[in-house]
């Protein structure tokens, strides 16, 4: 079975891969019938191999592939000349192989990369829920954790963690146990959540850095209403924009994901995920040109040319409607 999971949401992505994994059996076969290739230097003939290779005492072999349907689909040069018949390749595969392309992006519906894989391809989509949508899903999780929540508690959870699922999959966990048989309330979630602060600032950056503009500006005032300097939004924003410069260097080079997590100081898979999607989403040029109106915003308010709170105003109005 050739299967595709793409899009933005890692955390219900990683279930759905999670889930198909378990498909090869107890961890003890799991292992040994699982193989995942990743980096940019990932060959097709080794794919291929991989995916002919019957199973070790276990009903599935898994292949796990990452980040070439996105690379066709951005017609990357690096991709071997190979990849394009990619259809007539995988004809031959074992009735037992599961074949997974995972993309962290998502991919064009009828673009060559979707095409690429043939007709019989599974394929699911993970987008980043908002929302009512979103809400329905924190609604589900509670119960699937044996609890409840009332829809203003809903609500603020799911603003708090913004589009981190994993994160917000955490707290509801953490807030079913603590409410036991009642149902969480607003208060609740205030009190139990006291990363909220934290939480917001990762959550802005994200918003300015992915566009979203009405959402980075509720973020901002939220921020700077709870006591936020604008000196430290700021540097969030430049920390994260010097990940990203680093990460797509790296890339470039061919540096595999894990290593390159422990080369930028993201140990923390979620975060390094995130960064990796949204490095997808820039050149090196235009990082530049964000990091040096950061620095022009913060010189213009250390010189007194602009009040603060205007100057970053602006800035993050800009930012996330470019």
């Amino acid at each position: 079975m050739i299967r595709v999971l793409h899009g933005e949401d890692e955390y219900s992505r990683s279930e759905a891969l999670a889930r198909i994994r378990a498909t090869a059996g107890p961890p003890e076969v799991r292992d040994p019938n699982t193989t995942v290739f990743e980096g940019r230097a990932i060959k097709l003939d080794d794919v291929i191999g991989a995916a002919l290779i019957h199973p070790f005492m276990a009903d599935r072999r898994v292949v796990i592939v990452h980040g070439v349907l996105t690379r066709m689909q951005k017609k990357d040069k690096s991709l071997g000349d190979e990849w394009r018949n990619l259809a007539e390749s995988l004809s031959g595969l074992p009735a037992t192989t599961e074949l997974v392309f995972v993309e962290d992006v998502r991919l064009r519906e009828n673009g060559l990369a979707l095409k690429s894989v043939g007709p019989g391809a599974s394929v699911q989509e993970f987008r980043r829920k908002q929302g009512g949508e979103l809400e329905m899903w924190v609604r589900d999780r509670f119960a699937s954790h044996g609890g409840s929540a009332a829809r203003d508690a809903v609500a603020r959870i799911g603003w708090l963690a913004g589009s981190d699922m994993r994160l917000l999959d955490q707290e509801i966990k953490k807030l079913s146990l603590y409410a036991g048989d009642r149902e969480v309330t607003r208060a609740d979630v205030d009190l139990m959540v006291p990363e909220a602060r934290e939480t917001s600032i990762f959550a802005a950056v994200d918003a300015v850095l992915e566009r979203r503009p009405a959402v980075a500006m509720k973020l901002l005032y939220s921020l700077l209403s709870g006591g936020s300097s604008v000196q430290y939004i700021l540097s969030m924003l430049a920390r994260q924009v010097r990940l990203l410069i680093l990460t797509i260097e790296l890339r470039q080079q061919g540096v595999p994901q894990e290593e390159l997590g422990k080369r930028i100081g993201l140990t923390n898979r979620f975060a390094l995920d995130k960064t990796m999607r949204q490095s997808a989403l820039f050149s090196t040029g235009r990082l530049a040109n964000i990091h040096r109106r950061l620095l022009a915003a913060d010189l213009a308010i250390k010189q007194g040319e602009m009040d603060e709170r205007l100057a970053v105003e602006i800035l993050i109005g800009e930012l996330s409607a470019a």
